[in-house]
């Protein structure tokens, strides 16, 4: 690993660990996570999900996504 990956992977980490309202996830991870991450808010939207089921259905998925993470491509 040289140092550019090691830093992105430093970066990684501690955006993970410390996540605020300031971070820029694109950033540090490009800037696909951002159109993705508006998909998900636009279905959440469309469903008509409360706060706390968009939350539900978040965590929800971060629980599938540590299940399947020997299927997706977590690099």
């Amino acid at each position: 690993m040289n140092s550019k990956d090691s830093i992105n992977k430093s970066a990684r980490n501690h955006y993970l660990t410390e996540f605020k309202r300031s971070n820029d996830p694109s950033s540090v991870f490009g800037g696909h996570v951002d159109i993705v991450g508006r998909h998900i808010v636009d279905i959440m939207k469309k469903e008509d999900l409360t706060h706390d089921q968009a939350y539900a259905s978040l965590q929800y998925t971060y629980n599938l996504i540590q299940y399947e993470a020997n299927f997706l491509r977590l690099n």
